[in-house]
């Protein structure tokens, strides 16, 4: 891959984001002057939603080469945008080389390349950093500017209804290249360390209010209470349809943002699960839950990237116990309630919380 690619095209496009922001928003880009003409550089930032690659894009004087998500379709309403601009695409949650690769050939050819260490926009603030911008910057010896963006969240819809929001872009100063410092760990977990420093000096250049947001859930514990009724019967579960993973789905259910991505991106039918209550007519819940089960099988680290290897496979066994179970109770003529629930501590006040029933985004 050749570095600057697209300019024309990726210049028009920035030109005409800068005027859009210009009229649209209260920008304030602090620390303007340390983002670079050229490479070879790492540009870090968190991530909430689209409009943080918009901005990195627009206000750096140099052109930005970005790594994107090549697991998923994007989001069907920015596609056509991300598309034009170009991206290198990363398969999250399975092992990719060659994404990667390709970041390394555009960074040792002085390019200025873009990345967000979370890896996604599920859990704002909360995620640990992917290795991979530790990675880059260690096999290139790219420096890493790291890059601390405010009041993205719901930023890009209040623009379009003309409620100028006010954005934050916080630059801060550049890190050296990734080196391998303790000689007494391996190489994995060096690059671990280097890529949670980089995101502790992203999220020290995040706004308070944004941090105090995303922030404001602390011991999370998820548990699924599943009952099947004949009639107004409570009917005891027989042990070969158990739910022995229910947390890890429970969890699943309080992921709007994962669940709008199987909705919208991937147009799978899975509105019926923010259903509690399911008479004996179970077929568009079975089919919800087969439909997930089948994309498993086309991108098995879909849950894994995002919940951590132990709880991405067990969602995929929930929702195995939950596909048998489901169908147990049809074949038997019976109902079935199915209800998340989550225990929290509000992290501002100290109250604790139960929530019943899911946490589903507008798609569904």
């Amino acid at each position: 891959m050749k570095y600057p690619r697209r300019v024309l095209i990726r210049k028009s496009m920035t030109t005409l984001g800068k005027v859009l922001l210009a009229l649209l928003a209260n920008v304030t880009v602090n620390g303007r002057e340390k983002l670079p003409n050229k490479g070879p550089v790492i540009l870090a930032g968190n991530h909430v939603a689209v409009l943080e690659a918009v901005m990195m894009a627009v206000y750096c004087p140099g052109v930005v080469e970005f790594l994107g998500n090549g697991d998923i379709p994007f989001d069907p309403n920015y596609a056509f945008i991300a598309n034009s601009y170009g991206f290198i695409p990363i398969n999250r949650g399975n092992l990719d080389r060659k994404g990667l690769q390709m970041g390394l050939e555009v960074l040792n050819q002085d390019s200025i390349l873009g990345i967000f260490p979370e890896g996604g926009t599920w859990s704002p603030a909360q995620m640990q950093a992917q290795t991979g911008v530790a990675w880059l910057s260690y096999r290139s010896k790219a420096p890493i500017i790291p890059i601390g963006f405010g009041g993205i969240k719901g930023g890009l819809e209040k623009a379009f209804k003309l409620q100028y929001p006010k954005l934050d872009m916080n630059v801060g100063e550049t890190i050296p290249p990734v080196t391998l410092a303790d000689n007494n760990l391996s190489i994995k977990a060096n690059l671990e360390n280097a890529a949670n420093m980089i995101m502790e000096n992203v999220n020290a250049l995040v706004p308070e209010e944004d941090l105090h947001r995303f922030r404001n859930r602390i011991n999370e514990t998820y548990q699924l209470e599943t009952k099947i009724f004949a009639n107004s019967t409570l009917i005891p579960h027989p042990e070969d349809v158990q739910i022995k993973h229910g947390s890890a789905y429970a969890r699943f259910l309080y992921n709007p943002t994962m669940m709008d991505v199987l909705v919208r991106n991937l147009h799978l039918p899975i509105r019926p699960l923010k259903e509690i209550y399911h008479d004996n007519d179970l077929d568009a819940l079975l089919n919800a839950w087969d439909s997930i089960l089948d994309y498993l099988e086309d991108n098995p680290g879909y849950f894994i990237y995002r919940f951590g290897v132990v709880e991405g496979v067990a969602v995929k066994e929930a929702l195995n116990e939950l596909s048998r179970l489901g169908r147990w109770v049809k074949q038997s003529g019976y109902a079935l309630s199915i209800n998340p629930i989550c225990r929290f501590q509000n992290a501002n006040t100290g109250a604790h919380v139960i929530e019943n029933g899911g946490c589903f985004p507008e798609s569904m």
